[in-house]
C-alpha cells in the first residue's frame, strides 16, 4: 500500500510538472514563488476584518503587515468604522473617519515589500455608508493611496433606484440610523474638522461614482447582493469584500488558492482538444487542493479557515489567443458562445474532481455551513472556479490575460521597476506568414500596429483577418460586459476584468456599462479609459515617452487646445535628474526651506519651497508660487525678470533681520533665488516670514450635527487679523491676547 501511495504522488508531481512545462497550467504567483523555498507557503487572496474599536483596527493592521510580508494580497471592508466626526468614548473626541484609517494602512503597506514588490490591496465601502462621498473621492489625484484599489459596493435597491427613480434622495445608514450622505471637511494637511450633509439623489450618487471612474479608473463597482445570492457558505454570514483584483469574494479570514489553465495551448489543428482540457482541469484541481495542506500563514485564523473551507480558484488565461487560433471574433455571438462553453466545461470538470476527492479524502470541514447538504452533494472544496487577472503568469507564458481581449497586437508592458517589455502577438505574426504576405507588407503592418495596436484601419487586409484579430479598443464597453457575463454564468466566484474604453469615451458610456453589468449578473465592474492616467502599465508606441512607474504620479494635464495658445511657448521637459541647492532660513515661525535646481548649463530650472514643520494652509500658496516660477524658468523667462517681480511684494508681517527686511513669502523666495544666481553660498537672512497652517476648531455634537453657530464673543482667529494663524510648534490656532500672539495648546508665545 505505501508503494501505491508513493507512486500516485510521484505521478501527480510529474504530471503537474508536465503541465507547467507545456504551458497548459500553472499555480498562481505565491505558490510558484514560495514552494520549495524557506518562505512559508500561502495563498494570494485573503480578506481581513476591520472592526470599529481601535484595538481591532490596529490588530488587523498587524496581521495585514505579516501577511503582506509573506506575499499575500488583502481585502478590507471599511463599513464597520464609524463615520467622521462621530463621538469616540475612550478618547472623548471624534472619529476621523474610514478614509483616514485607509491612509494609515496605505502608508504602512508602502514600507513593506514582499519578494521585492509591494503587495496589492482592496478597500471597499457600501453605498449606504454616510462617508461614501469621501471614499469615492479618496483617489481622485493620481498617486494617492497608491497601495490600494478601491470599490463601491452597490445594492440592488440602489441600482434600481438609480435606473428607475434617479431623482429620489439617497440616504445612508449607520447602525440602523438613517443618515444623509456627507461631504467631509478637511484641512489642507488632511485632518478632519467637520462635515456638510448633502441632499443627493440616487442618480447623482451614481454620477459621482461614474465621474471618478471615468477620470482615472477608480473606484470600481461591486454588486454585493448578486455576490451574496451565490455565497457558497451562507452559514458563515454575508460576504463583504474581495481580494485586490476582485475575482475572489471571501468571508473575513478566508482565502483562496489560485491557479490558471492556459486555453491557448488547447487548440490543435483549429479545434479544441476537449479530452486534454478535461484531464488538465482535474489534475490542476487535485494539485490546488493538495497545496492547501501545505499552507502556513503567519496569522493562525487564516490557516485554520483555509483548511475548513478548502477554497480553490481554478481559472483561465489565454482565452483571446484561443479565439485567434479558432478564427473566432471575440465580440461576436460565436465568441460569446465559446466563452460559455469552455468555462462551463472547466467548472463541471473541476466539480467532478472535487466530488471524487471528497470520496478519497473527505469533505471540507465547513460543509455543514454550505449550500451542498441541501443538494445532497459531497464536495472536497467550498468553491472551485474563478477568473483571475493573471498578470505575471500571462507574461511568463506569453499569452493573453484572463478572459480579457488582447490590449493590442503590439504593445509595451512596463513593470513595477519601470522596465519595459515589447510584445508582438505571436498568433498574429504566425497568421501573416501563413497567409504568405510578402515581407514588405508584413513590415508595414507591424509598423502600423506598433503605432495603433489595431489592424481595423488597414482596409487592404482581408476582412476575415480583421474580424478575427480584434483588440480591446476595437469593441464597445457593452461587448466587454457581454463576455464577462457569459463567463460569470459558469464561475463559482467572480471575474477580474476591465472594461477598456478609448480616451474619447463619455461618462454616459461608463454609466450604461454599469447598468448592463448589473442586469446581466456580473458581480463587479471595473472600467478604464485609455490615457486617463499619466502612468499606465500597458502602452502603445516604442516606449520612448512612457511615464515611469518608479516616478511620482502627477495630476494629468488635460489639453484644452485653445486657439489663443497657438504659437506660444511650451515649457521644456524635465530631465530625470537635476542638481541644485537647498537653502534653510530660520524664522520666528519656524524654518523655510527653498530648493533651487539647475539644468545642465547651471541655469535655474525649478524651485520648491517647504514651510514650517507641517506646511498647512499657506503651503499651497508657496507651492503655486514655485510652480509658476518653475514654469517661467522652463519657458525661458529671464531669471532677473522673475526676481524683480517677486522682490518687493509686501505682506502683513514684514521681518527685520541683520541682513535686511523680508517683506513677505514671495519676497523671501525672490531673495533666495537672487542669492542662488549671485553665487553666494552663505546662509540667507536669519529670519524670513513663514506662513503656516490654518486650523478651524469645530465643536462636534454627539448627534453629528454642525448646524450650531459659534458664540458671538468667541476668540477671533489670527487670520482675522491678517497674520499667520498656525502655531509653529504644534500647528494649533494662535490667538492674540494682551498684545501678544500665543498658543493655548503648547504654551508658545511670540513675545518670549
Amino acid at each position: 500500500m505505501p508503494k501505491k501511495v508513493t507512486r500516485n504522488r510521484d505521478e501527480l508531481v510529474n504530471q503537474s510538472f508536465s503541465e507547467n512545462s507545456t504551458k497548459e497550467f500553472t499555480p498562481a504567483g505565491r505558490t510558484l514563488t514560495n514552494a520549495g523555498s524557506s518562505t512559508a507557503l500561502i495563498a494570494n487572496c485573503i480578506v481581513l476584518p476591520i472592526n470599529d474599536p481601535m484595538e481591532s483596527i490596529f490588530q488587523t493592521l498587524k496581521d495585514a503587515a505579516l501577511l503582506q510580508q509573506a506575499g499575500a494580497g488583502l481585502g478590507f471592508s471599511l463599513d464597520e468604522l464609524r463615520p467622521a466626526m462621530a463621538a469616540t468614548k475612550k478618547s472623548r473626541g471624534v472619529s476621523s473617519g474610514a478614509v483616514s484609517f485607509l491612509k494609515v494602512y496605505n502608508e504602512a503597506f508602502g514600507t513593506i515589500k514582499q519578494q521585492g514588490r509591494h503587495g496589492a490591496n482592496m478597500a471597499m465601502m457600501s453605498v449606504d455608508n454616510p462617508d461614501i462621498i469621501d471614499f469615492i473621492r479618496s483617489k481622485q489625484v493620481e498617486g494617492e493611496i497608491r497601495n490600494f484599489n478601491i470599490s463601491v459596493k452597490v445594492t440592488d435597491e440602489f441600482m434600481k433606484m438609480a435606473m428607475e427613480e434617479p431623482d429620489k434622495l439617497w440616504y445612508g445608514v449607520w447602525r440602523g440610523e438613517k443618515m444623509k450622505p456627507r461631504k467631509i471637511l478637511r484641512h489642507p494637511n488632511g485632518s478632519v474638522y467637520g462635515y456638510e450633509e448633502l441632499d443627493i439623489t440616487a442618480g447623482q450618487m451614481l454620477d459621482e461614482i461614474v465621474h471618478y471612474a471615468w477620470l482615472n479608473g477608480e473606484p470600481g463597482i461591486v454588486f454585493i447582493d448578486t455576490i451574496n445570492k451565490t455565497n457558497p457558505l451562507p452559514g458563515l454570514g454575508k460576504i463583504e469584500c474581495s481580494n485586490p483584483c476582485g475575482e475572489q469574494f471571501l468571508h473575513a479570514y478566508d482565502n483562496c488558492n489560485l491557479g490558471s489553465i492556459n486555453l491557448a495551448e488547447f487548440v490543435k489543428d483549429g479545434r479544441i482538444d476537449w479530452p486534454r482540457l478535461r484531464f488538465v482541469t482535474k489534475t490542476a484541481t487535485r494539485m490546488l487542493d493538495n497545496v492547501i495542506d501545505r499552507f502556513d500563514f503567519p496569522v493562525p485564523q487564516v490557516t485554520e479557515l483555509a483548511r475548513k473551507d478548502r477554497r480553490i480558484g481554478l481559472g483561465i488565461m489565454g482565452f483571446a489567443d484561443m479565439l485567434y487560433q479558432l478564427s473566432i471574433k471575440y465580440n461576436s455571438a460565436e465568441g460569446i458562445k465559446m466563452g460559455e462553453k469552455v468555462m462551463s466545461f472547466i467548472t463541471k470538470s473541476a466539480h467532478e474532481m472535487s466530488q471524487q476527492l471528497a470520496k478519497e479524502k473527505g469533505v471540507f470541514p465547513n460543509i455543514h455551513l454550505s449550500i451542498f447538504p441541501k443538494k445532497e452533494v459531497k464536495m472536497r472544496n467550498a468553491a472551485l472556479t474563478t477568473v483571475a487577472q493573471t498578470g505575471s503568469i500571462s507574461m511568463m507564458y506569453d499569452t493573453s490575460s484572463g478572459v480579457e481581449p488582447n490590449f493590442a497586437l503590439a504593445y509595451i508592458k512596463q513593470d513595477k521597476d519601470g522596465l519595459q517589455y515589447q510584445y508582438l502577438n505571436r498568433h498574429f505574426e504566425k497568421e501573416l506568414h501563413k497567409r504568405r504576405f510578402n515581407e514588405a507588407t508584413i513590415a508595414r503592418v507591424k509598423e502600423e500596429i506598433v503605432k495603433t495596436g489595431s489592424i481595423q484601419h488597414l482596409t487592404d487586409l482581408p476582412q476575415d483577418l480583421r474580424d478575427t484579430f480584434v483588440i480591446s479598443m476595437d469593441m464597445s464597453g457593452i461587448d466587454h460586459v457581454n463576455m464577462q457575463a457569459a463567463f460569470q454564468k459558469h464561475v463559482d466566484n467572480s471575474i477580474s476584468k476591465t472594461v477598456n474604453f478609448s480616451n474619447s469615451a463619455t461618462k454616459d458610456d461608463v454609466k450604461q456599462v454599469y447598468f448592463k453589468a448589473w442586469q446581466t449578473g456580473c458581480k463587479s465592474c471595473t472600467v478604464y479609459r485609455d490615457g486617463s492616467r499619466n502612468i499606465q502599465i500597458l502602452n502603445l508606441g516604442t516606449g520612448e515617452n512612457i511615464a515611469s512607474t518608479t516616478g511620482d504620479a502627477v495630476r494629468r494635464k488635460e489639453s484644452l487646445n485653445l486657439a489663443i495658445d497657438e504659437g506660444r511657448l511650451e515649457p521644456r521637459v524635465r530631465p530625470d535628474s537635476l542638481s541644485g541647492r537647498t537653502y534653510k532660513a530660520k524664522t520666528g515661525y519656524g524654518n523655510l526651506y527653498v530648493t533651487v535646481n539647475n539644468d545642465e548649463k547651471g541655469v535655474p530650472f525649478e524651485v520648491f519651497a517647504t514651510i514650517g514643520k507641517t506646511g498647512g494652509f499657506f503651503q499651497e500658496q508657496s507651492e503655486a508660487i514655485c510652480r509658476l516660477i518653475s514654469l517661467a524658468l522652463r519657458s525661458g523667462v529671464k531669471v532677473e525678470e522673475i526676481i524683480s517681480y517677486l522682490k518687493g511684494i509686501r505682506g502683513p508681517m514684514p521681518i527685520m533681520t541683520p541682513r535686511g527686511t523680508i517683506l513677505s513669502l514671495p519676497d523671501g523666495i525672490g531673495q533666495i533665488l537672487e542669492e542662488h544666481v549671485s553665487g553666494n553660498n552663505g546662509s540667507l537672512n536669519d529670519s524670513l516670514l513663514e506662513q503656516n497652517s490654518l486650523k478651524v476648531g469645530v465643536a462636534a455634537k454627539s448627534n453629528l450635527s454642525l448646524n450650531s453657530e459659534a458664540p458671538v464673543n468667541a476668540a477671533r482667529a489670527m487670520a482675522d487679523y491678517g497674520f499667520m494663524p498656525g502655531c509653529p510648534e504644534c500647528d494649533s490656532p494662535l490667538t492674540m491676547a494682551e498684545g501678544c500672539i500665543s498658543c493655548k495648546s503648547c504654551g508658545y508665545s511670540r513675545c518670549v
